[in-house]
């Protein structure tokens, strides 16, 4: 396994550091610590400005310096990773879209959103969220209290293929630690005021079938030895319903499967998950099948 781990060298570095390291640890993974430097110019100065060779290599060299820089900083936070294995990669752009890029040669992605206020906004809006947005891998998103490892994990379930997978990748990469895990499906609910809801007969048969699918997949859990339960809600609001259950729970890590769509899909599709990555206060997986 490999991991990509972007830093930015905030408060938030070291916990995540300690989170990676973990991981690392328990899959004998490789870690690739990376950073993207911003562009000393971020756009073209018109010819007007005057701007002349000398002024050009100064904004050079100072792009260079800030390199040396990352890269010192790099190399102090490989020490700390020891014995996992870890290399190094800085480049100059946005960072979203560098991470994107990267990502290529990983299995899973492991990035830092900051706490509150106006900063996590900011990064959620510009990086965080745009990654998990156009990411083709699992990303894992940290936040909240600082931990290395997880012990109660909800998973968010549709019954698609790809909650499936989402399920199966959590175990397998959680598993070697003393963990409960919790299947958690949200029915969107629908209110009828003029007509009086109806269960039929099909109905009832569709939900006796999804239990047992969740049963199934709970035995699956416990055949590893995890301990798992399965819960089926229903709410108007599905991000604010898997939020709310998963925080009573006690969850510290909540996963959820992402199609990864793009243009009008996209902002249908996609729009659940991106509202929990940006209010959940704990950390939050979103599975992308790598295929």
């Amino acid at each position: 396994m490999k991991i990509l781990v972007p830093v930015d060298f905030s408060e938030v570095t070291n916990p995540l550091l300690r989170l990676a390291k973990s991981l690392a640890n328990l899959h004998s993974a490789e870690v690739i610590l990376m950073h993207a430097v911003a562009p000393v110019m971020l756009f073209p100065y018109p010819e007007s400005f005057g701007l002349n060779t000398v002024d050009l290599e100064i904004l050079s060299q100072m792009e260079q310096e800030k390199i040396k820089n990352a890269r010192e900083k790099l190399a102090a936070l490989v020490e700390f990773m020891k014995p996992v294995k870890t290399d190094l990669y800085i480049t100059v752009g946005d960072p979203a879209e560098a991470i994107i890029e990267k990502e290529r040669e990983v299995d899973l992605v492991i990035m830092a959103s900051h706490r509150k206020g106006l900063v996590e906004r900011i990064l959620l809006g510009s990086t965080a969220q745009k990654v998990v947005r156009y990411s083709t891998k699992p990303v894992l998103v940290f936040k909240g209290e600082d931990r290395e490892t997880f012990h109660k994990v909800c998973v968010a379930y549709d019954f698609s293929q790809l909650a499936r997978e989402a399920f199966f990748f959590a175990l397998d990469l959680i598993a070697f630690t003393p963990v409960e895990f919790l299947l958690l499906h949200v029915e969107e609910s629908i209110n009828l005021p003029i007509m009086e809801r109806i269960v039929t007969d099909i109905e009832e048969r569709i939900k006796e079938e999804k239990r047992k699918h969740l049963q199934s997949m709970v035995e699956e859990a416990k055949k590893r030895g995890i301990k798992a339960s399965y819960e089926i809600g229903e709410h108007h609001h599905v991000a604010v319903a898997i939020l709310e259950k998963s925080a009573q729970w006690g969850a510290d890590l909540l996963v959820m499967g992402s199609r990864g769509l793009t243009g009008l899909k996209r902002v249908i599709v996609g729009s659940t998950s991106e509202e929990v990555i940006r209010k959940a206060e704990m950390p939050v997986l979103i599975y992308r099948n790598p295929s």
